[in-house]
């Protein structure tokens, strides 16, 4: 069984380490926090609203995706169109 000392030096530990413990979770919020508004002033710097990115995001995959069907269509219609006068004569 501990004594009352024992118990006193464990606990007193047991609050340091805990102390230490938030200091150090304080020190990894502080540079999470200043890294967030490095990305967010970045973001701005392109003239982007950081709180509505994911829209951006998937306005830009959209207009990609449209952007991409023409091109194949027209690639497509252009080889139609070219296929008669590459036919070969036997």
């Amino acid at each position: 069984m501990l004594t009352l000392d024992q118990r006193l030096q464990n606990a007193i530990s047991k609050r340091d380490q805990i102390a230490s413990d938030a200091q150090r979770i304080a020190g990894r919020k502080e540079a999470a926090e200043k890294s967030l508004k490095s990305v967010e002033d970045e973001i701005r710097s392109k003239n982007l609203d950081p709180d509505t990115l994911d829209d951006t995001i998937a306005r830009l995959e959209a207009s990609f995706e449209e952007t991409v069907q023409k091109f194949e269509n027209d690639v497509n219609a252009a080889e139609e169109a070219l296929a008669p006068y590459l036919e070969k004569k036997t």
